[in-house]
């Protein structure tokens, strides 16, 4: 699976006017052969980006990635979604934990006083150990 993130659909345009120029360069295409070759694919981005509500994903995260993949014949498929974290920045480990009122209120208190979230506060309290 491959991620690309684009910023703009200017930004994707380009991306895939250069990316099927190389390849219609790489098949010996030349003139109006090759102008057809990339318009198609434009064509093709353009639904792309449609399908996928690019503009709307620009406004609401000022970003969209498209997930590029293979299915069972070989097809590529296009999704939608954020960029993964980076392996360092993943957190592997989920906990549940039991808490009565009185230890509950003061975590509570401690996470307002420090305008921290509980996970936040945890991480936190663990690392001062």
């Amino acid at each position: 699976m491959k991620e690309l993130t684009f910023e703009s659909w200017q930004q994707y345009l380009a991306f895939i006017q250069h990316k099927f120029m190389q390849k219609g360069h790489k098949k010996g295409l030349e003139g109006d052969a090759l102008a057809e070759y990339v318009n198609k694919h434009e064509q093709n981005a353009a639904v792309v980006w449609a399908e996928n509500d690019g503009d709307t994903c620009i406004k609401q995260q000022g970003y969209i990635t498209l997930l590029v993949w293979k299915d069972e014949q070989g097809q590529r498929r296009i999704g939608r979604g954020r960029p993964k974290k980076s392996s360092c920045e993943k957190l592997n480990h989920s906990i549940h934990v039991r808490l009565d009122d009185a230890a509950y209120a003061k975590l509570n208190s401690y996470c307002q006083e420090k305008k921290l979230d509980l996970s936040e506060a945890i991480r936190f309290l663990i690392d001062t150990l």
